[in-house]
């Protein structure tokens, strides 16, 4: 039979029927190539809406052009009968056929495959466009490993004129819903991180995080939020992927991900730190290997062995505990691994024994008699833990030594500040007693003459007029930022910016707002008083700082006290705690070089790769 004909475009066979109409496998004379042509059902070419919908569909997957998404070539218009869509043919399976085909284990398999479909959310989101119906059968893993979305036929646009979702109708598959969304509320990026969270967790574990017998039930389920942890589901999935998980599923849209760009990010850090450094290319061999299950063995393998060295480091390090969990991700991987099952074994057996040794200490402490022939254990366990004590104190002395280091810099800069203001206040007060003693007519003393013994328990007042008031009744009151200058609103005025404000005021209660770049804004009350003529004003809390640095690959890792931040190229967008100080010394390595640096609360700090930084490391 001669295949059918739709526009110009040969329909050579049937692939899938969704919802909303046909696909078909079909050939574009034109352009030479392989199309899939999505055609509407013929009851539904009936409906002026539902063509509208199928138009919009068009429209919003025409706006996204992206490497992880289908790319659309032609639509016939709305109005057209019958009405298709004509996009890219991609051969290769859905993402719920491959994986019952070829489970994703270990799971971050599972991450690998979704960090791409991370990237299109993100896209989709920053061109206004919601998917709405994120689920595994609209992931497909072309035959080459890579992996795209697909399916924007119930997005929705982000726009105030929207209006072409019915009040309170669901569209979606229930599974993988968002609890807002089962609410009625409009759907948004975050409703899709939610879905994402739930092919996630059914990649990871092969199993679904929300279950019931009826779909009824099963929107109760989504709308109680509470899913199994996904490590009691499958043993293989680590801490850091079932933080994801669990970050993705919460019921408040506000404790999800910020965004789809900060969820990429997790996962790609989350990766890299267990060991797959080339996520696209893993996930590449994974899906072309022959069969795909040697490749995630072989993966699985390099997994436990990293982990297996990281737990040998800890150890030598006496960090146990870190060890432990170590040696128990390995021996989840593989439960056969007979160094990580004696290793666990040993550290458990270690801490029991510790615990008998301490309650034997306990006992013999107890009786005069026993202690006397205890002795020697008693201190092999005291050298024991004051050797525990000593490698503690050590670390936290080198903390201190830092920390000392900035507050002696603050201190004495303090003490300079101090001094020229007492200078000032000393000159400023024999000013104020001599123009005082000569508009009273008073004598100059004689110098010959010795003056009276003076009574330390009568104050000696230097102001005109008593207890520090000025002849108006107000106080003379230096207002001093901690730092070298700020700027000041007082009672709803703005002084401007200064390294220190001297100004007459009422006594009592004034309103001060203290702005500088490290730090949030800082409103509060202070309160003026005779006798006190200086008063010290606060920041708020420090600002997160940010580094820029120059001269580097953008692909250049970077770590910040042996913490991974991201690549250079990903650094605008990584805000850096100063652990709420103005000023936090860190150790600073970009690609292959490092040196430690004092980062600057709420500034951008600019690094010079060659310059500023020692290396090769």
């Amino acid at each position: 039979m001669t295949p059918p004909v739709l526009g110009k475009y040969r329909l050579d066979a049937q692939v899938g029927q969704g919802g909303m109409g046909v696909v078909w496998r079909g050939y574009d004379p034109q352009m030479r190539r392989a199309v899939a042509v999505k055609v509407l059902h013929p009851h539904l070419q009936e409906r002026e809406e539902i063509r509208r919908r199928f138009a919009r569909e068009a429209h919003a997957a025409g706006r996204l052009q992206h490497p992880h998404i289908l790319d659309v070539y032609d639509f016939s218009g709305p109005d057209a009968e019958p009405s298709y869509l004509v996009t890219e043919f991609i051969p290769g399976l859905s993402l719920r056929a491959f994986a019952e085909a070829h489970p994703f284990d270990p799971p971050e398999l599972a991450a690998m495959a979704l960090l791409p479909i991370a990237e299109a959310l993100e896209h989709a989101h920053a061109k206004g466009v919601v998917h709405r119906d994120l689920k595994p059968e609209n992931v497909m893993v072309r035959d080459d490993g890579v992996v795209k979305l697909t399916d924007f036929g119930l997005a929705a646009l982000l726009e105030p004129n929207e209006k072409m979702t019915a009040s309170g109708s669901i569209l979606g598959s229930p599974g993988h819903l968002a609890p807002e969304t089962i609410e009625g509320k409009k759907p948004d990026p975050l409703s899709d991180l939610f879905s994402f969270g739930t092919v996630l967790y059914w990649l990871a574990t092969g199993a679904m995080p929300f279950r019931a017998e009826t779909p009824a039930a099963l929107l109760q389920t989504i709308l109680e939020c509470r899913p199994v942890d996904p490590r009691l589901v499958r043993r293989s999935v680590s801490d850091g992927l079932a933080r994801v998980i669990q970050t993705c599923l919460a019921r408040d849209p506000a404790k999800r991900y910020p965004n789809a760009g900060a969820l990429r990010q997790e996962l790609h850090t989350l990766l890299i730190e267990s060991g797959v450094d080339d996520p696209v290319g893993e996930l590449k061999a994974f899906v072309t290997g022959q069969p795909p299950e040697d490749v995630a063995k072989s993966l699985r393998a390099r997994l436990v062995s990293r982990c297996m060295r990281r737990g040998e480091a800890a150890l030598s390090a006496k960090k146990t505990t870190q060890a432990l969990n170590e040696f128990a991700r390995a021996l989840s991987l593989d439960p056969t691994h007979a160094l990580a099952k004696e290793q666990v074994a040993r550290i458990r057996k270690r801490e029991k024994t510790m615990k008998r040794v301490r309650r034997a200490v306990i006992i013999v402490l107890g009786t005069a008699a026993v202690v006397a022939a205890g002795v020697p254990l008693v201190r092999a366990v005291e050298e024991r833990h004051e050797r525990e004590r000593q490698e503690q104190a050590a670390r936290e002395a080198q903390v201190r030594q830092e920390q000392a280091v900035l507050a002696e810099q603050k201190r004495l800069a303090d003490e300079a500040e101090q001094k020229r203001l007492a200078e000032e206040r000393r000159l400023s007060d024999e000013q104020r007693r001599a123009e005082l003693m000569r508009e009273l007519k008073v004598p100059t003393a004689d110098p010959t003459r010795r003056p009276p013994p003076r009574n330390p328990r009568v104050r000696d007042d230097t102001s005109a007029t008593g207890h520090g008031l000025t002849a108006a009744g107000k106080v003379s009151v230096t207002l001093k930022p901690p730092l070298t200058w700020a700027r000041l609103t007082l009672d709803g005025k703005d002084l401007g910016s200064d390294a220190s404000f001297t100004r007459e005021l009422s006594p009592g209660p004034h309103e001060v707002t203290v702005r500088h770049d490290c730090c949030a804004d800082n409103t509060y009350t202070i309160d003026v008083r005779p006798g006190v003529d200086r008063i010290p004003l606060k920041f708020g809390a420090p600002k997160p700082a940010r580094l820029d640095i120059r001269g580097a690959p953008a692909d250049a890792r970077v770590f910040v006290d042996e913490v991974f931040l991201g690549s250079v190229g990903d650094l605008a967008s990584r805000p850096i705690s100063t652990d709420d100080k103005q000023m936090r010394e860190v150790l600073l390595a970009v690609g292959d070089r490092s040196k430690r640096i004092t980062l600057k609360a709420g500034y951008v700090n600019h690094i010079d790769y060659l310059r500023d930084l020692d290396g090769p490391r």
